[in-house]
């Protein structure tokens, strides 16, 4: 199996933190950026093979020095795993034009800032760009319309990189369901987080999550994984 150069954004808990795990396990090398420093600084100090630099995807001279950063570092990137974003939920007659704005900047425009400035050294590399999609990728659920909203914009992302770049890079989307992390903290409306946290915790392991991404990133040379969507499966509740 041939060892990638990755680069992970929201690196610092969550899914990004499990894939890093999982990737440095592999024997990969691996660039985390988020905006812990403190959190990033004691992941890397674990491992010879992890760099790390503070960086909020909303600010494009941040993302700018992490891609120089991690090119300088590792030598260029073959894996960039668009992992960072959020959900504040709420109904939308009630919900604040400010937690609209903080979704689409993190989950659209952040998104859009690493892919501009990472595509060059991906398409170099023959590389593999991994968005985090969501089942709202696909389906709108109840009070969840702008977040959904966001979600598909990621996939559609993937789908225009599938279709322009398809013989100089991979791509895939990852679709899970809910997962077992603290995602849903950011919603403020406490009637909504009664009701959704405890679908959350009875969710997927942000390890199985990571599992999916690391096959797509091992298959071999010949195979591009469009798209994995995950979805929770408890047969016997």
């Amino acid at each position: 199996m041939t060892k990638k150069r990755i680069l992970i954004t929201g690196a610092t808990s969550g899914i990004g933190a499990a894939t890093h795990e999982l990737a440095i396990k592999n024997g990969h090398t691996v660039f985390i950026a988020g905006r812990n420093e403190a959190v990033l600084a004691e992941m890397a100090s674990k491992n010879a093979n992890t760099f790390f630099l503070k960086t909020d995807v909303t600010n494009v001279d941040e993302v700018k020095a992490m891609t120089v950063a991690a090119v300088q570092k590792m030598g260029g990137i073959d894996v960039l795993l668009n992992n960072a974003g959020l959900g504040i939920f709420d109904l939308l007659e009630d919900a604040k034009l400010e937690d609209w704005h903080t979704m689409v900047d993190v989950n659209i425009k952040g998104v859009l800032n690493v892919l501009h400035t990472c595509l060059p050294h991906l398409v170099a590399s023959t590389g593999h760009i991994i968005n985090l999609g969501s089942l709202a990728s696909h389906f709108v659920f109840p009070n969840s319309g702008v977040y959904s909203a966001t979600k598909h914009a990621v996939f559609a992302i993937s789908e225009s990189i599938r279709t322009e770049l398809a013989k100089k890079v991979r791509v895939t989307t990852i679709s899970p369901g809910s997962v077992n992390t603290p995602f849903v903290e950011q919603t403020k409306n406490e009637a909504l987080l009664a009701q959704f946290r405890p679908s959350f915790a009875a969710g997927m392991p942000v390890e199985w999550v990571a599992q999916q991404i690391m096959n797509a990133i091992e298959v071999p040379d010949g195979v591009n994984v469009s798209e994995i969507i995950m979805r929770p499966f408890h047969p016997n509740e």
